[in-house]
């Protein structure tokens, strides 16, 4: 099994031959958002499954998902978000809800692919009344399985969710400051005992913030990593973090 950080909620997960990218955020800018990291040349790389984990515009951003995905890719999105993909031009669309399984076969190889519930709000944004419940993966090959939360607080049904082999945690946002509804450095590591993961990668964090007059990124894009690290040797020390930058690249053998 493979993980690239993309950056953002991006993740390119290669896990039993098929290549999953979750929430494509790839632009240099977004709205009022700018990229601090470059993006790493994944146009290249077909998807064979796009998984969406919700509709705000930093999850669900169409231009970057174009630039992913192909006629052939598998498309999973929450219950209630394929017309906003459609609307692409994308006919591979499954929709899901919190419980539900797909077994997705891509040739010979075969993936699994269970939706979770997530904590957080389902709206498109402040210019849409579109508002779909979001949701996180749990994408399982073999005896392998890694688990994306896409974007959440913490909840209790996170028990029902592990053990898992790796967990892709946000632990951020994109401001100096984050709203209601999402995990936290604290809030993340503590997560972790419920999730009982053997490794967590921690990821929305460090990759876009508001544009600003001054040049440069603002001073607090990355402490959030140090902030997370900290909170993790205090809380769950015996669970293994691996920290990617944007671009970075982990194998996580059987």
């Amino acid at each position: 099994m493979e993980i690239t950080w993309i950056g953002h909620a991006t993740v390119l997960i290669e896990i039993g031959g098929v290549r999953v990218v979750t929430d494509p955020a790839l632009t240099t800018s977004m709205a009022h958002l700018r990229r601090r990291h470059p993006a790493p040349p994944i146009d290249e790389i077909a998807a064979d499954v796009v998984a969406v984990s919700h509709i705000h515009m930093d999850h669900l951003h169409r231009p970057s998902l174009r630039r992913v995905a192909r006629s052939t890719t598998r498309i999973i999105v929450p219950t209630g978000a394929e017309p906003l993909i459609r609307k692409l031009g994308f006919t591979q669309i499954d929709e899901m809800r919190p419980g539900d399984r797909r077994q997705i076969d891509i040739g010979s190889r075969v993936l699994d692919v269970e939706a979770v519930h997530a904590d957080h709000s389902g709206s498109r944004g402040p210019h849409s009344r579109v508002s779909v419940a979001p949701l996180g993966f749990v994408f399982r090959s073999g005896e392998q399985s890694v688990y994306f939360a896409g974007d959440t607080d913490q909840f209790d049904a996170m028990r029902e969710i592990g053990p898992i082999d790796v967990a892709l945690l946000p632990v951020w946002g994109w401001g100096p400051t984050l709203g209601e509804r999402h995990l936290n450095p604290d809030t993340a590591a503590e997560a972790t005992l419920l999730l009982r993961p053997t490794i967590v990668i921690p990821i929305h964090w460090g990759t876009y913030s508001p544009v600003r007059a001054r040049r440069g990124s603002p001073p607090w894009l990355d402490s959030p990593l140090a902030t997370f690290r900290d909170s993790i040797g205090r809380i769950n020390p015996a669970v293994r973090v691996i920290e990617l930058w944007p671009g970075g690249r982990v194998v996580i053998d059987e």
